[in-house]
């Protein structure tokens, strides 16, 4: 079993199933016992812990109940009773706090850099996020916590400590950068970073870091440096370095770029061109020097080479030109999907990237556009825009000016760019004998290429230099050391055979032929999962998928996957889940192809997808009307859930996939398909607050029904495309969509399906203000749910009704008395979501009556609800108004404690009223300093 501290309070057992842990007070007295592990916890501490203030009438009972759940639910023997508390039994490794503690003590006891890299690396691979997220819990709690950070920030500074030794002096300045804003009174953090400036050759720089760390230290603290910062400003004043004009940092630093593996060897031409195009100081020494020759390169040579590598090593050993971060992007202009990164998507990435307040954000592409350039106005940014398709996809994201830069990958040279915008080209050849014998030399050793240098050269040569091609030979051979190099050679000359891009008879660009040497060597069950693998459009591969696809199940599927994962056709970056370079991806696509395998396997993918959402969207929405799904293909594999929270949590890590599979569905003539996946992902894209991906999910839906002539299907995803459209606010749409719902409706003669719409008519109306025609449609809607024998239906009319009767009529009590049918309605059928709703709108009516505390109540019930539900927009809606009624009774810091919640999920949700709820909590602060 597996007990995670470090991010979310989390239980794996031994199989790598979750544990659901429901209620807080069990996770928080999980979390109490695990951060004093094989030790007695006092009774009288975990009752504090658990209630504060708030003691229940019994606390000891109480107490003994949630151990007696807990110990249910991790077995009877791991929390004992003492006569003085309770002490959870856990070996040393179950526990990931632990296990980070044995590394970082492990680290201080070794005197090789690398190996205190090694182990640090791994204690801090052991976080998920900041320790115990999601618990409201009392002192010893948040006592922990900071105690915790404090941890994770201390072995941060010894790994950065450690690669400083090991001479990663670029990389480490630009992190250490982003930790001096975050930690801006902490000592040994300036001092880190001025080690790596004095070390990288920059003195300047290090005596404008000390600068700025005194500054600091006097403005907040007023202090001077402490002693060590003291002792190396003086070793930098004693080798007498020149301080340079420093420019204020910015509050946002972005740090998007990927991290480039341990193979990267060479390519020192190359990054000295990039030096001389792109560098050159503007000021040196106060005197005027020649500007860089251009402010954009693109990099450009054939799939595998190296492109992304070289850019992004490049822009890590320059980032300390760079003081306001880099911008990253893969604009996914060559994969096999087919689906291009539009420059609209990647302009809206950078905005967020820049934390753009989303508020601020326009809604025109063009309008979104500007305000980027804006934003990179006299700022010092690199920009690295990777896998661009053409000049066109690349033009939007240039910024203005000629204080950024700017490197495009490419697997074209862009002549377009070349010529319009002044950019260098820099075309990326393979890489030369020397290089690439480093690189395999550093995967399989000296010794061996020493004992067999001939077979060494051999392999240089078959892997043509390219390399990802040499780095999967190199791969292979350091996975088989008993095999001689000499064999490994005869392998793939004997497999040789080529992908279209890269065949004729130069053996420079023959990849297939060392991607095919590992296909042929896997067993034929495990080739055929290889090939199944290239129908799957996702981002990555479960295993469950994996058996829908081989038409079997994922006990059976799952040695096939650790067979490729060896071979190194494939990786698995999480548990149960695999993904594979584009190229390799491109490469088991042609085999499907081949193979002619791909409707049925498809359609059995398919089939598990659905069936399996449709599984886990019966848990998020029970009461939804039933649905017949299509026909399957043979048996059809799926999921199963035990529960609310576990198929959440599905939905969570499938929802990429899902979202995918929709437009592949319909664009392989699975129009039934489509339509029902985006059904079955309703639920989950309203909850977690994905409108847009919720709107064009439902117009992929639209077009698939009218395809097919699906009347009932164009009804409901013309229905939920208006209410996504509404929560964004974005009405006009939105209404139109509605009124073609209810007109399809009308058409179709089903009286729910015309009662659905009439709510939904009225629900967009009501965001338009037009709260007496919302009241009259919703009255139609009533009538017909009621006629229908609709229950669930005619409680949504209901409490609809309630609201508007307080907020277009001002009548308070007919508005309790409807909001009391409906949630009697809703109890009798425990429908969890629209009780919520009802609490929601009592809560409004009771303040309306200016009944306060009866509306705190409610509203409290409700937001309670709407968090065991997932439900984030809601949470923050109940969040903001417990927050208006609480500012009412003159409770300042609880305001603005429930204000500041609500922003932070609105904010997480980019919904357009945050930036007036932060509005709100900044006048709030300024009428209150002392918050």
């Amino acid at each position: 079993m597996e007990f995670r501290l470090l991010g979310p309070v989390e239980v794996v057992d031994d199989s790598g199933r979750r544990i659901e842990l429901a209620a807080n007070r069990l996770r928080v007295l999980l979390a109490a016992l695990l951060l004093q592990p094989n030790r007695v916890v006092a009774g009288q501490e975990l009752m504090d812990t658990l209630w504060e203030e708030d003691l229940p009438a019994r606390p000891r009972s109480a107490l003994q109940t949630y151990v007696s759940r807990l110990r249910t639910l991790l077995g009877g023997t791991i929390i004992l009773t003492e006569p003085a508390g309770y002490v959870i039994n856990v070996a040393p490794d179950e526990v990931d706090l632990v296990r980070f503690r044995t590394l970082v003590a492990d680290s201080t006891a070794t005197t090789d850099p690398a190996e205190r890299i090694r182990l640090l690396t791994q204690a801090l691979d052991l976080w998920r996020g900041e320790p115990l997220a999601g618990l409201t819990a009392g002192a010893l709690i948040r006592d922990a916590v900071p105690m915790l950070a404090e941890e994770r920030l201390h072995a941060t500074e010894l790994l950065l400590a450690a690669r400083l030794e090991r001479g990663d002096h670029a990389a480490v300045t630009s992190e250490l950068r982003g930790l001096t804003r975050r930690h801006p009174l902490r000592e040994s953090l300036w001092a880190l970073l001025m080690q790596a400036q004095i070390r990288a050759g920059r003195p300047a720089d290090a005596l404008a870091t000390y600068s700025e760390a005194s500054r600091r230290l006097a403005d907040e603290l007023g202090l001077d440096p402490g002693p060590a910062l003291r002792r190396l400003h003086q070793t930098v004043l004693a080798t007498d370095a020149r301080a340079a004009a420093v420019r204020t940092s910015r509050e946002v630093v972005p740090h998007q770029l990927p991290t480039v593996g341990r193979s990267f060897v060479g390519r020192t031409r190359e990054l000295a061109e990039l030096d001389r195009v792109l560098l050159g100081p503007v000021v040196l020494n106060s005197v005027p020097t020649p500007s860089p020759r251009s402010s954009i390169a693109v990099i450009s040579g054939t799939a595998g080479v190296g492109k992304t590598a070289l850019a992004v090593r490049w822009a890590e050993r320059a980032s300390v030109e760079f003081p306001d971060g880099q911008l990253y992007v893969n604009l996914r202009g060559f994969d096999p999907s087919g689906d291009q990164v539009s420059p609209e998507d990647a302009v809206r990435g950078f905005l967020d990237a820049l934390q753009t307040t989303p508020g601020r954000i326009p809604s025109g592409a063009a309008a979104q556009a500007a305000l980027y350039r804006t934003l990179l106005a006299d700022r010092r940014l690199l920009i690295v825009l990777d896998n661009a398709r053409s000049a066109a996809q690349v033009r939007p994201l240039l910024p203005g000016g000629n204080t950024c830069r700017v490197v495009v990958t490419s697997r074209n040279s862009l002549p377009g760019l070349l010529a319009s915008e002044g950019a260098h080209p820099l075309t990326l050849d393979l890489m030369d004998w020397d290089q690439a014998r480093s690189l395999l030399e550093g995967a399989v050793g000296t010794e061996r290429i020493g004992a067999e240098p001939e077979a060494a050269e051999e392999l240089v040569s078959l892997a043509a230099r390219l390399p990802l091609a040499l780095s999967l030979v190199a791969a292979h051979a350091a996975a088989h050391p008993s095999w001689s190099l000499d064999a490994v050679a005869t392998d793939l000359r004997r497999t040789r055979q080529g992908l279209d891009a890269f065949a004729g008879e130069d053996q420079a660009t023959d990849l297939r032929a060392v991607f095919s040497w590992s296909y042929q060597l896997v067993t034929a069950s495990s080739a055929r999962v290889f090939r199944l693998s290239g129908l799957h459009p996702g981002p990555d591969l479960p295993v469950a998928a994996a058996a829908a696809l081989a038409g079997t199940t994922p006990d059976r599927v799952r040695p096939a996957l650790a067979e490729l994962e060896r071979a190194h056709l494939i990786v698995q970056p999480r548990p149960e889940r695999y993904s594979s370079h584009d190229l390799l991806h491109v490469y088991a696509v042609e085999l499907a192809g081949a193979h002619e395998i791909e409707r049925e396997s498809l359609w059995r993918l398919l089939d598990y997808y659905l069936r399996t959402a449709d599984a886990g969207d019966q848990w998020l929405r029970p009461h939804r009307d039933p649905d017949e799904l299509p026909e399957p293909c043979g048996t059809p594999y799926s999921e199963s859930f035990c529960g609310y929270q576990e198929a959440f949590d599905w939905f969570e890590l499938e929802h990429p996939n899902l979202v995918v599979l929709v437009e592949h569905a319909a664009r392989h003539g699975f129009d039934a398909h489509a339509t029902h996946l985006a059904r079955t992902i309703t639920g989950f894209l309203e909850r977690r607050g994905l409108w847009n991906t919720w709107v064009e999910v439902m117009g992929t839906a639209v077009h698939a029904c009218e395809r097919s002539e699906d009347l009932p299907g164009q009804v409901m995803a013309h229905r939920y495309r208006a209410h996504a459209l509404a929560r964004q606010l974005r009405v006009d749409e939105a209404l139109a969509e509605a009124e073609t719902a209810l007109r399809l409706a009308e058409r179709d003669g089903s009286q729910v399906a015309q009662a659905w719409c009439q709510r939904m008519v009225a629900f967009v109306l009501s965001h338009q203000e037009r709260l007496k025609e919302s009241y009259e449609h919703d009255l139609i809607a009533s009538d017909l749910f009621k006629a229908a024998g609709h229950r669930t239906g005619q409680a949504l009319a209901l409490n609809s009704l309630g609201w508007l009767q307080a907020s277009a009529f001002g009548d308070y009590d007919q508005a309790l008395d409807y909001c009391r049918q409906a949630q009697s309605l809703y109890q009798e059928v425990d429908h969890k979501l629209g009780e919520a709703a009802t609490w929601d709108n009592l809560g409004y009516a009771y303040r309306g009556l200016a009944a306060l505390d009866k509306s705190i109540k409610c509203y409290r019930r409700a937001l309670a609800l709407y968090r065991e539900l997932n439900d984030f927009y809601y949470q923050a809606m109940m969040l903001q108004n417990l927050g208006d009624l609480h500012h009412e009774l003159g409770r300042p810091e609880t305001a603005g404690s429930c204000w500041q919640d609500s922003l932070a999920l609105l904010t997480n949700l980019n919904h357009p009223t945050a930036e007036t709820l932060d509005g709100k909590l900044a006048e709030l602060r300024l009428a209150n300093p002392g918050l």
